[in-house]
């Protein structure tokens, strides 16, 4: 008998640092090639909470790995412009 891993959503994560909120994820099966996730994240930069966006990815390393790419745009954003146009931005 195989188990399953379940959790309710919100999930909160931490990526470099930075606390990520897993919002929803969806199970996309297309009729050729191999099933992907529709993972829809919103992340809390210094206390300003950013849009709700979707990340389509593979598995939790996808995941993670993608809210790297993700969160060091934001530090770029504030290391060039500053923390106000870190909140412009992403909310």
């Amino acid at each position: 008998m195989s188990t399953e891993r379940f959790q309710l959503l919100p999930v909160f994560l931490e990526v470099d640092g930075v606390p990520v909120m897993l919002v929803e994820v969806s199970k996309q099966t297309p009729a050729y090639g191999p099933p992907y996730y529709v993972a829809s994240v919103k992340v809390i930069y210094k206390g300003i909470h950013s849009k709700v966006f979707p990340l389509v990815v593979r598995d939790e390393n996808d995941l993670r790995n993608k809210l790297k790419v993700e969160i060091t745009k934001i530090k770029f954003i504030e290391a060039i412009y500053g923390l106000e146009e870190v909140k412009r931005v992403i909310t």
